[in-house]
């Protein structure tokens, strides 16, 4: 539950002898999990006078099936079963159809039931279809193992074809009539797969509503742990915390040093350094990309950086101390760490590529067109990252889990084919957060161009990752209800 994702997890717990009840392995290792809290009742049609209020909905929709093409670029393919979910309560006839997709992860019954999307669907009576990404879940073409050669229908065209399938050939028992106009939805990935839907598609995509889309692919993604020190107060601290002591240990060859450094956090059993550099530098990030304000919980990333203020010393042991601490608590504290697995739970060798699972499939795609390896940014004063988080150790795990991958990323093709931050987008409604770090990678991006109709970008203050989709609450910030209206008026333009 994304409200409950808070750094009082790395050293609060200690502090105040606080115990929170977290996923936490989403917190540590899933960098692109949603920011959506728990599921709750269905919700009503928005209003622009503010957020829905709960009204009844059915708790579990049936689970259907669609039979996709494989290749959609061969003559000869055959077909695969691809997974969804439909919301049809507040449909009436001719209304829009929603298509969504969570991308990266397998579907679940949060946005078709429990959430901002589903609520906006409602409100243009429409249909809500949330339909699983091929490789993800159990939407897979018939295959052993997530090897190189079986990977070669994981694209990005291949997934934007299975939509655009979908549009062109619904499923007969849904009813939809032929000029029912579709908005695709997404956000993160998914984010972009809507943008791009709408941009190659147009026939098809009467509008698209993308959160957080990070449409530039980008091989060295450094800005990412940028934009995470400039929202963490006590980012200095951290930072000192790598330079001054972690990194030193890492670098120095000194094998007694380095086991020691890693018994500090309990993490021994990782052999390769950077395996275990990258498993320390990222709770923080987390928890600044999935950061939810809440008045039922602390600030969180106050409750990161309050530790840090509690002591007399700032020297970068000190900080170093706290931290190393702090996180050994958590992990142990959340169950993250056995004895029996620790290694299995942080290393690359872990990803597994011989059974159906998310993670593998994500990174083959990053691998492949998107890049988006988060490093260590060597221009910038504060990190709160290991220097040795760099463009290589991503290509040494590419490398490692898919032989015969390319040699990097083709984030130039990508960026040609749709644009990047340059690209041309029309009717689509773009919402992002100003403390996600995956903005500096959206069309909110001061390095951004896109050519786009005006007022169809907002920004929400004190936002994270795919904030606005979330159920609405009494508590939401005023930008992020705000963020909210502003979608759905600028749907009404173009429905």
């Amino acid at each position: 539950m994304m409200k409950y994702f808070v750094l009082i997890f790395i050293i609060a717990t200690i502090v105040s002898g606080c115990s929170v009840k977290v996923n936490a392995a989403s917190i540590l290792f899933n960098l692109h999990t949603r920011s959506m809290q728990s599921p709750q009742a269905g919700t009503s049609p928005i209003t622009e006078d503010g957020p829905p209020q709960p009204t009844e909905v059915p708790s579990s929709l049936p689970l259907f099936y669609y039979n996709q093409t494989i290749d959609h670029f061969s003559k000869n393919s055959g077909n695969f079963l691809q997974r969804y979910y439909v919301n049809s309560t507040f449909y009436k006839e001719g209304g829009p159809i929603f298509l969504h997709t969570p991308g990266e992860s397998g579907i679940n019954q949060i946005i078709p039931t429990s959430s901002f999307v589903s609520n906006l669907a409602a409100s243009f009576n429409g249909m809500l279809i949330s339909l699983e990404h091929r490789f993800y879940g159990e939407s897979y073409p018939p295959i052993n193992d997530l090897s190189t050669p079986n990977m070669k229908f994981l694209t990005i065209d291949q997934a934007l074809s299975d939509f655009a399938n979908f549009i062109k050939y619904p499923p007969k028992e849904l009813n939809i009539t032929k000029d029912s106009k579709w908005v695709m939805v997404g956000g993160s990935y998914a984010g972009n797969l809507a943008t791009w839907m709408r941009k190659k598609f147009p026939n098809l995509v009467s509008a698209a509503y993308a959160s957080s889309a990070p449409i530039e692919a980008k091989l060295d993604f450094f800005e990412f742990d940028q934009r995470i020190a400039k929202a963490l107060p006590c980012a200095q601290n951290i930072s000192d915390a790598f330079r001054f002591v972690y990194d030193p240990i890492l670098l120095s060859g000194n094998e007694t040093a380095i086991l020691g450094l890693k018994q500090q956090f309990g993490l021994e059993m990782l052999e390769d350094n950077k395996d275990f550099a990258s498993a320390i530098s990222h709770p923080t990030a987390n928890i600044v990309q999935n950061y939810v304000q809440s008045p039922d919980i602390p600030d969180p990333i106050l409750s990161v950086c309050t530790p840090f203020s509690q002591v007399q010393s700032s020297s970068p042991e000190t900080s170093a101390f706290i931290y190393a601490e702090g996180v050994k608590a958590f992990l142990n504290i959340t169950g993250i760490i056995t004895p029996e697995d620790k290694l299995a739970k942080f290393a690359t060798t872990s990803i597994n590529t011989k059974e159906k699972n998310d993670l593998a499939p994500y990174t083959y795609q990053y691998c492949n067109e998107l890049g988006y390896y988060q490093t260590f940014p060597k221009s910038s004063p504060i990190s709160t990252r290991s220097q040795i988080i760099d463009i290589d150790y991503y290509q040494g795990q590419c490398d490692f889990l898919f032989p015969g991958i390319p040699s990097s990323p083709t984030i130039k093709k990508t960026n040609k084919k749709f644009g990047g931050f340059n690209g041309k987008f029309s009717k689509t409604v773009f919402v992002n957060g100003d403390i996600d770090p995956w903005t500096a990678l959206t069309v909110s991006s001061e390095s951004a161009n896109p050519k786009v109709e005006k007022d169809t970008i907002f920004l929400i203050k004190g936002g994270s990752h795919v904030t606005d989709f979330a159920p609405p609450s009494p508590s939401d910030s005023e930008s992020l209800q705000e963020a909210r209206v502003f979608v759905f008026n600028t749907l009404v333009k173009w429905l």
